[in-house]
């Protein structure tokens, strides 16, 4: 529901201000909680207030909340202004009475309100009689009231009705919570049902190339191309392979079931080296395929404090994409600190991409992709969710490329991921 702050009406303070009870802290904390202040109409309180005026034959009702320094109506009849300044509210001077009902049958009577600005200007209020809301937890949020220009007195009856629709007031701010947490609620599943397709998306996305380049070994053995010490070499190879990918479907189904329990990102130590001598395992035999040579050039003193899931993800798909736009090529990995920053590079010699393409390689609609050199096919989705694994460990990511060139793709993590050999020694 759209909420819109009303200005207060501009009243000039003319009486001392009721006593700010001790508790009012704790009371405007319960107040606030019901995400009711400033709220667009709604029937339901309308309607208590159409009735409280019908029932006690007033000109003007109101359910009034007491706010911090305003009296704001939530409901109103016969009142054109939509808050009060509480200095000059009546149902604050009733915040810590004994009782719930309160009347002044006749405000030219009473020292009180005698020369308050809203008894002696507009609406001219003679008379006005409420019942307190009183919440389950005991504070009061404000009233339920009813005013006159003449002097006036409620009967029992009158009095009766009136608390009842106090009563209904109350329900309907607790039923303000309980639709807050519905929406609280649907807004969690939403995001679980997101999650829970984004992940399915990266362990599809992740298993296709390994499983791919299994697939392209035995069709090739299948097929009788291949000489029998090739083929046993590269069956060899397609064991490794299989034996990388149920790992990376371990891990892929681990970091999954970490990111449904909200965990997040779990930062450890990481040897950068060796996290990308793992990861150019896992790319032999696609490697191989297209003939593709492939470099670490990481310094060997270099660590790295983040979540190893993430960054594998990261290294996969850029390594991925390098591998498949290059042909008979060389794909290197080079990293370095900078200060206290750690500097990550994937490049390749491969076919380039025009600046257009380098702008929109992270931020394009996830069904665009281009064909790779030996016609891969693929979604788009790994760049896009790779981008969001480097904004989730605090990195930024650029991309250079030439036509004809080859591609780099230069990942900046901020300064405290960056742990050289001696305090990496620390965190072990």
């Amino acid at each position: 529901m759209q909420k819109k702050k009303e200005p207060l009406a501009q009243i000039s303070l003319f009486m001392p201000p009721p006593q700010i009870p001790p508790n009012d802290r704790l009371r405007l904390k319960e107040l606030h909680g019901y995400g009711v202040l400033d709220t667009g109409d709604e029937a339901e309180f309308n309607d208590i207030v159409a009735m409280a005026a019908r029932i006690c034959d007033t000109s003007i009702a109101l359910i009034s909340l007491i706010d911090a320094e305003r009296e704001w109506f939530k409901a109103k009849l016969g009142m054109d202004a939509h808050a009060f300044p509480r200095d000059v509210s009546f149902s604050s001077h009733f915040l810590e009475a004994n009782n719930l009902f309160f009347e002044v049958s006749d405000t030219h009577q009473d020292e009180r309100f005698s020369d308050n600005p809203l008894v002696t200007g507009a609406p001219f209020v003679r008379f006005f009689a409420g019942i307190r809301l009183v919440n389950k937890n005991g504070f009061t949020m404000g009233a339920l009231m009813v005013m006159d220009q003449e002097p006036h007195l409620l009967n029992d009856d009158e009095i009766f009705f009136l608390q009842t629709l106090a009563k209904q007031v109350i329900k309907l701010l607790d039923q303000h919570i309980v639709n807050k947490q519905l929406e609280q609620q649907r807004i969690k599943l939403q995001e679980q049902m997101e999650l829970q397709n984004r992940i399915l998306s990266i362990i599809a996305h992740d298993v296709r190339n390994p499983v791919g380049a299994v697939k392209s070994i035995i069709e090739l053995s299948s097929k009788k191309l291949l000489s029998k010490q090739d083929a046993a070499s590269l069956m060899q190879m397609a064991a490794k392979q299989i034996d990388g990918t149920v790992e990376l479907l371990n891990n892929l189904v681990d970091w999954g079931s970490m990111q449904m329990k909200g965990k997040g990102a779990e930062a450890e130590k990481i040897h950068l080296y060796t996290l990308v001598s793992n990861m150019y395992k896992s790319f032999e035999v696609i490697a191989s395929l297209k003939c593709n040579i492939m470099a670490n050039l990481v310094d060997d003193d270099l660590f790295i404090h983040a979540d190893i899931n993430a960054m594998r993800f990261i290294l996969r798909n850029i390594m991925s994409n390098a591998n498949k736009f290059t042909k008979e090529g060389v794909i290197t990995v080079f990293a370095q600190a900078e200060g206290q920053q750690i500097v990550l590079s994937i490049s390749d010699t491969g076919v380039g991409m025009d600046k257009q393409t380098c702008k929109k390689l992270f931020h394009g609609d996830q069904n665009e992709s281009t064909a790779g050199t030996g016609n891969e096919k693929g979604s788009g989705l790994g760049l896009i969710l790779t981008k969001d694994f480097i904004e989730l460990l605090g990195g930024t990511v650029k991309v250079e490329s030439e036509i004809g060139q080859g591609t780099s793709v230069t990942i900046r993590f901020p300064n405290e991921m960056a742990i050289n050999k001696k305090a990496a020694s620390a965190l072990a």
